[in-house]
């Protein structure tokens, strides 16, 4: 004897619990929350149409998984999570035309060998052991680095950036903040339009001749 299951019901339990199929693109409701398997290096798109706040943090699994929650005031956002081969992408969008960044909360959980490319309409970034390279900006909000090996092009135009405990190479820059290095290594730059920059504890690589 078949079950049958309400589609409505089907709907909203892919909103909170469901795996993304490969290669196809569909926007869920929020809460959000989904588990992929992928390969040991992927590379990993945000575009926070939405904006909202980003917690990215490297671990030792192969799954890559999303949760986005934070919906009570955007009840017109949602996401979709793509996954094609070694990438994956996660989308917000909302119905209802509106500059204003929303406040959602999207936490990804990813292998430690992970590339990262990032485009917000706002909202605050922490990104935590991480070996890869990281790509991106988010119009307002602070960037908070830690545990960080690999190639950095990050820029927030109204937030404070510190990096902790890495060695990385390439640049941070706030249009509009403190930039604070602590406990780092390599041969990473920090820039400021309106603020400063402050090292301690810098360690630069040796410049090859």
């Amino acid at each position: 004897m078949m079950l049958r299951v309400p589609g409505l019901l089907l709907l909203l339990l892919a909103g909170f619990q469901s795996t993304a199929p490969q290669g196809h693109s569909v926007f869920r409701s929020i809460p959000f929350d989904t588990a992929l398997a992928v390969a040991s290096t992927p590379t990993l798109s945000i575009d926070l149409e939405t904006g909202g706040n980003v917690r990215i943090v490297g671990g030792t699994s192969r799954v890559l998984r999303v949760h986005v929650t934070g919906a009570q005031l955007c009840a017109d956002c949602v996401v979709a999570v793509t996954h094609t081969g070694a990438s994956v992408q996660v989308r917000t969008r909302r119905g209802l035309p509106n500059g204003r960044p929303v406040n959602l909360q999207v936490e990804i959980e990813v292998p430690v060998q992970c590339n990262v490319e990032l485009s917000s309409a706002g909202g605050g970034v922490e990104i935590e052991g991480i070996d890869g390279t990281l790509t991106g900006s988010t119009q307002s909000g602070a960037l908070s680095l830690r545990r960080i090996s690999g190639a950095v092009a990050l820029q927030t135009r109204r937030g404070d950036v510190t990096l902790r405990e890495s060695y990385a190479s390439g640049m941070l820059r706030t249009f509009e903040g403190h930039v604070l290095f602590e406990d780092v290594g390599g041969s990473i730059d920090g820039a400021s339009a309106r603020g400063r920059v402050i090292k301690r504890r810098v360690e630069r690589a040796p410049s090859r001749s």
